[in-house]
């Protein structure tokens, strides 16, 4: 299994998840021709994806499902919340689902997170064929032990690491979104994310890609050191990155070997 961030930040995101023989995204908050571009750099054409597995309703993360399945006929699936919350031309074509579901070759394990969306979920993927587990969370305030367990001995680790505390605390944000990203229903900071990393972290982990950056109150180079800790203690060496705001970033999983990647 391999895993390639299209894009991550609140400009707009995008993760493939690819077992060889089912491809999915989890979001698509690209426009399709970003999309087809980025696909392609991962090799992947669109008429190869299967499915759209949705985080939440919120732009970012939903911008550009209307044209997907326009173009594509691509499945959607997120909980029933989510897609009460998404634009009616979008609400048709998506499937409220919740607990455990099939895509191909991927069983994909739908876990509700806290943040300020109507049902947002995290997403615990096994391939069939390799038996590899990925954990994909981003946009949540913070971890429950619901989501510690199901992410629990992954190969390969998504997660937000939003912001630092202290840039936050010291940065431009007006107080009212000081309060609300630092929020139980905001995004987690580098810390937040470090302790999460060493809770389901375990000697299969393989890689750690960190996601939706902040671009004010956070860098790549910040937020990879304030959780390296977490990763070079294990058995296994873990490669550690921060996901690309408007590129692909490097793919995790395909590799192995330490490869310590500060994506700037």
């Amino acid at each position: 299994m391999r895993i390639v961030a299209l894009g991550s930040g609140s400009s707009g995101n995008a993760i493939l998840v690819d077992d060889g023989t089912t491809r999915i995204l989890v979001d698509c908050g690209l426009g399709p021709r970003t999309i087809k571009t980025r696909l392609a750099v991962a090799g992947v054409r669109p008429d190869q994806v299967s499915a759209i597995v949705v985080t939440h309703e919120h732009i970012d993360h939903t911008r550009g499902i209307g044209q997907a399945v326009k173009n594509w006929q691509w499945q959607v699936i997120a909980s029933a919340g989510t897609v009460r919350g998404l634009p009616a031309e979008m609400r048709r074509h998506a499937t409220a689902a919740q607990g455990r579901i099939q895509v191909g070759e991927l069983d994909v394990e739908m876990i509700p997170v806290s943040h300020d969306a109507a049902e947002p979920i995290a997403y615990a993927i096994t391939s069939r064929s390799s038996g590899m587990r990925a954990g994909v969370a981003h946009d949540l305030g913070e971890p429950s032990d619901q989501l510690v367990a199901a992410f629990q001995g992954v190969d390969l680790l998504c997660i937000e690491a939003n912001h630092c505390a202290e840039m936050l605390k010291h940065g431009p944000y007006p107080p009212f979104l000081k309060d609300r990203v630092a929020s139980k229903t905001g995004h987690l900071s580098n810390d937040q994310t470090l302790a999460f990393i060493a809770a389901v972290g375990t000697a299969s982990l393989r890689a750690v890609l960190l996601l939706h950056l902040s671009e004010v109150n956070n860098t790549p180079e910040v937020a990879c050191n304030a959780t390296k800790r977490a990763v070079t203690h294990r058995a296994r060496k873990v490669s550690l990155a921060a996901a690309l705001r408007r590129a692909p970033s490097a793919p995790i999983g395909e590799y192995s070997g330490l490869q310590l990647a500060l994506a700037i």
